[in-house]
Order: C-alpha cells, then structure tokens, then sequence
C-alpha cells in the first residue's frame, strides 16, 4: 500500500557513483592512469579468490585484504569494524571447516584511477542434509589500491528480496475487500477486482496488484518483501478496514465505501 524505497532494487549507476565519492573522500586520487577494464577484471579476479579463501576458512587472506578502517554493513546489523567482522566470520567456526565456494553474478566495475566501487549478486549453496538451499545476497565494495594491492575498505551485503508463494483462495473474496479505504484526509486506497486480480491504488501512486499469501494477508511484489496489507472484518463479518504492516510498524485505513 505505502510506497517505500525498494528493497534489494539498487539503482546500480546511482549506488556505485554515490559509494565511489565516499571513497574518493576518504583516499583521494593517486592520479595514476589505469585501464578501467583491465582494472575490473583484476576485480572480479580478487572477488572470487575472496569467496574462495572464505570457503577454505583462510583468515590470513583477510587480513591482509582489509583496511584497517573498513567498515562491515552486514544485513540487520550495525556496522562492523575490520577485527569484529574476521571474529563473527571466522572465529566461530570449527577447526576442519570446509565450505562450499560460492558464484559470482552481474559483477560490475567503476574504476578511477586507484579507487573503485564494485557491485554483484552472490549465491552460495548451503546443503541442508540432502536438501538444496542457497543464500542470495547482493553486495557493493569500495576499494583502494595502496602499494599496487587493492584494499577492501567497505563491504555492505543486502539480501535478495522474494516473496511468498500465492495462496489460493476463494475468488469471490476479491468482491469483499474491494471499495475506497482512507489513510489520511486526502489519502485513499482504491481496491478494485480486475478479472479475479485485486489490485490496489493509493492517491498518487500507480496501481499494483495485490497477491494473496493468505484469505485475509497479501503481499505487493513492486514493494518491500516484508510489507504485508491485512483486511479487517468486523464482528458481522464485514470488511472494515485494511492493515498496511511493514518495517515493525502498521498504518490502519478505514472502509468508507
């Protein structure tokens, strides 16, 4: 229903243009000439051996790898320094730990001169006896070159938005929740059923479906995974209102026609 920034949709050229003026910040120009090309190749090479050294529990690599003033943006997380980052990732892990080396997706370079920001998508595979899982999460790094090696000087992960399977359920509920639901004084909510699709358009936003996760719970793919919109029914049983639940907090909009 509310309209928030998207989760896990970057708009890559913005995030990457805005990472790499923080980095240009805090490192400056060498003013040093590099081909950008061969320097994001050079990129993608240190990445994968990342994922590699991570899976072989190589915390050495790491250590040499990360600035002593990187910061860690893990998701759901405050961010993390250089020494509490290599204690929560390796630390606890048993002493034969062998992981599985994780995939590289969509890697994109900016490079300038001796600083660059770089963005991908990771899946790593996580048996779960002899079930197949992979965690999906989308990454941006800032990097400088100190002494012809690149340094990692912030690393922030984002997990891969989903949502939930659609539910089935009696189509002849659509005619129930559809009507005018007021947020605020010039605020609506207009639900309208579309051929067996409910979809739902709030005063200036454009109009989105709704799908069902549940009878009375529907979940929007354009917003947030965690938003959820709840269609209240009174004691009578008839709908009343509808609940916009996102981010631990609701917004309540009543039925009036």
């Amino acid at each position: 229903m509310v309209r928030t920034m998207r989760h896990g949709r970057w708009p890559g050229r913005l995030v990457a243009a805005m990472a790499l003026s923080g980095c240009f910040a805090i490192c400056g120009f060498t003013g040093q000439v590099r081909r950008p090309a061969d320097a994001a190749s050079e990129l993608r090479q240190l990445t994968e051996r990342r994922f590699a050294a991570n899976a072989a529990n190589d915390r050495r690599f790491y250590e040499a790898l990360i600035a002593d003033n990187a910061l860690i943006m893990l998701p759901n997380r405050r961010p993390l320094t250089k020494q509490e980052y290599l204690a929560d990732e390796f630390q606890s892990r048993p002493a034969n730990y062998r992981g599985v080396v994780a995939t590289i997706h969509d890697f994109r370079a900016l490079v300038h001169g001796d600083t660059a920001v770089a963005s991908y998508l990771v899946v790593e595979p996580t048996p779960v006896g002899d079930q197949k899982f992979e965690v999906r999460t989308g990454r941006v790094d800032t990097y400088a070159r100190s002494k012809g090696e690149w340094r990692l000087l912030s690393m922030t992960i984002a997990e891969v938005p989903s949502w939930p399977d659609v539910a089935t359920i009696d189509p002849h509920l659509y005619s129930d929740y559809a009507g005018t639901y007021q947020v605020a004084r010039d605020v609506f909510v207009v639900v309208t059923d579309e051929s067996g699709h409910l979809m739902a358009e709030m005063t200036g936003q454009a109009k989105t479906e709704l799908f069902p996760e549940s009878a009375t719970t529907f979940f929007d793919r354009s917003d947030s995974p965690m938003a959820r919109t709840i269609f209240e029914r009174d004691a009578a049983g008839k709908v009343v209102a509808q609940i916009y639940r996102s981010h631990g907090q609701k917004v309540r909009a009543v039925k009036v026609r």
